[in-house]
């Protein structure tokens, strides 16, 4: 699959967007010369640090957990930046993703934006020592430890790391669209669905795939029954959970999740007779079954823009216009 083309033009728009979108925020310097040396591999992060249900009481252990990170040693993780907020799908978050292992990890962060400072395909170092580690609604993320008093969700969880301490913890390295596109993994659904964890928070491509016209209840795959219905995110009148619709490949089905503040959420779908490749960026969500439900759905694939509905996506794209 050739994504080089792609990549190389998103990051062509990148430098108009920090001047036309995002206020005052300044792009991090590229910067080939990073002062901090990882001492961490995201994976090794990982199996060192979360534990089952974490140090801190939460509300659901095991689905929600926070692991407090030592303050008084480096924590230092690299990774290649693959997400993009600048379609609204991707809000206050900031994904990134090992080349080598193809491990990914999310890291929650209390601003939007990101992609004006940290756009897609940059090499960064972050320093996690002092942060938090866990779970949240079963899919494992960094932030900081926050303690929810909501009525019925009480207890510790991950919350957003402050932007202000967050760029002192990161330093942003060089932009490559060529490492980028090398790290985007073909799976079909049965993959990323046999693939456990090790698939969370990873960019993959799924190929031969299609929109069933089909939405979700309760984790499972249901018939959308009106025309007004069939977009990407209906509004939830202020409730703010992502809208799933079903898609399907031969060998499995799977979400994609859109949030109904994205620029693209209500854009028709694309019709079930449209087959091509859809990238995204693996997700779960799991926040009540402590043993997963065989007949559900729990992964919620998400897409940074329409772009990412590529070969055989033509016509359709040509139809919005």
């Amino acid at each position: 699959m050739n994504l080089t083309k792609l990549f190389s033009t998103l990051l062509v728009f990148i430098p108009f967007v920090f001047t036309s979108c995002y206020g005052n925020f300044d792009p991090i310097v590229e910067n080939n010369n990073l002062t901090m040396v990882p001492n961490y591999t995201i994976d090794s992060l990982l199996k060192t640090h979360v534990s089952a249900i974490g140090d801190l009481p939460a509300r659901i252990p095991g689905l929600f957990s926070v692991d407090t990170l030592p303050s008084n040693k480096d924590i230092i993780i690299s990774g290649i930046v693959t997400s993009d907020d600048n379609e609204g799908n991707i809000y206050k978050t900031m994904f990134l993703q090992d080349p080598k292992t193809g491990t990914g990890i999310k890291i929650s962060v209390d601003a939007g934006n990101l992609s004006a400072i940290f756009p897609l395909g940059q090499k960064v170092v972050m320093n996690c020592k002092g942060l938090a580690i866990g779970r949240y609604a079963d899919m494992v993320q960094i932030g900081i430890s926050f303690y929810k008093t909501e009525s019925g969700k009480v207890g510790y969880e991950i919350g957003r790391i402050p932007y202000t301490n967050f760029v002192k913890i990161i330093q942003g390295g060089e932009i490559s669209a060529t490492t980028l596109s090398k790290m985007v993994d073909t799976l079909t659904i049965a993959q990323i669905k046999a693939g456990g964890i090790k698939m969370h928070n990873k960019l993959v491509c799924i190929k031969n795939a299609k929109f069933t016209g089909k939405g979700a209840d309760f984790g499972k795959p249901k018939a959308l029954t009106h025309d007004s219905l069939k977009i990407f995110a209906p509004t939830t009148n202020g409730i703010g959970f992502p809208q799933s619709r079903e898609i399907i490949d031969g060998s499995g089905s799977i979400f994609i999740a859109t949030s109904e503040y994205s620029k693209f959420a209500r854009l028709k779908l694309p019709a079930d007779t449209t087959v091509g490749e859809i990238t995204a960026i693996v997700g779960w969500y799991n926040d009540k079954d402590l043993v997963l439900d065989g007949g559900k759905i729990y992964h919620q694939l998400t897409l940074r823009s329409l772009r990412d509905l590529g070969k055989g996506y033509e016509k359709y794209h040509t139809s919005l216009k």
